[in-house]
C-alpha cells in the first residue's frame, strides 16, 4: 500500500489481512467476524472505500442487497458462480473477447469494463 501512498495503518492492515484471508468475494459482516472486533465497523468500511478508491479491490453485487469485496489482481480478470442454495461463491475465468466484440458490434457501445455472475446450484446442492 505505501508504494501508492497509502499509510498502512493497522486497521488498513487487519482489512487487507481478512480480504487475502477469503478465496471468495467477502461482505463486511465476514471481514468482522473474522477480525473478532479488533476494528470497529467504522474503520472497515473507511478502509474497504479507501482500498476501492485506489482501485486495490473490486466491489461485487449479487444482488442480495450487501456488497461484497475482493482484492483486484491486475493480472486476473474473473467472474463468479454463485449457489442459490448455499451461498457458495466460486471464481470462473473465460475468454470473452468474441462476445464483448459482438456486444460493441451490435450495439455500438465501446465496453471499458464488465461484471459477469451466473446464479444456480453448486454440485452439492443439485
Amino acid at each position: 500500500m505505501a508504494k501508492i501512498g497509502i499509510r498502512y495503518t493497522k486497521p488498513r492492515k487487519l482489512v487487507f489481512e481478512a480480504l487475502t484471508h477469503f478465496s471468495k468475494p467477502t461482505s463486511v459482516a465476514e471481514i468482522n467476524s473474522y477480525l473478532k472486533n479488533r476494528i470497529n465497523l467504522t474503520s472497515i468500511y473507511r478502509t474497504l472505500d479507501l482500498l476501492k478508491k485506489s482501485d486495490l479491490v473490486n466491489v461485487i453485487l449479487f444482488g442480495e442487497g450487501k456488497k461484497r469485496y475482493e482484492l483486484k489482481d491486475k493480472d486476473e480478470h474473473h467472474h463468479h458462480l454463485v449457489c442459490e442454495n448455499c451461498g457458495d461463491v466460486k471464481d470462473i475465468e473465460m475468454q470473452e473477447t468474441n462476445m464483448l466484440k459482438n456486444v460493441e458490434e451490435q450495439s455500438k457501445f465501446k465496453v471499458l469494463k464488465h461484471n459477469l455472475e451466473f446464479f444456480g446450484l453448486c454440485q452439492d446442492c443439485q
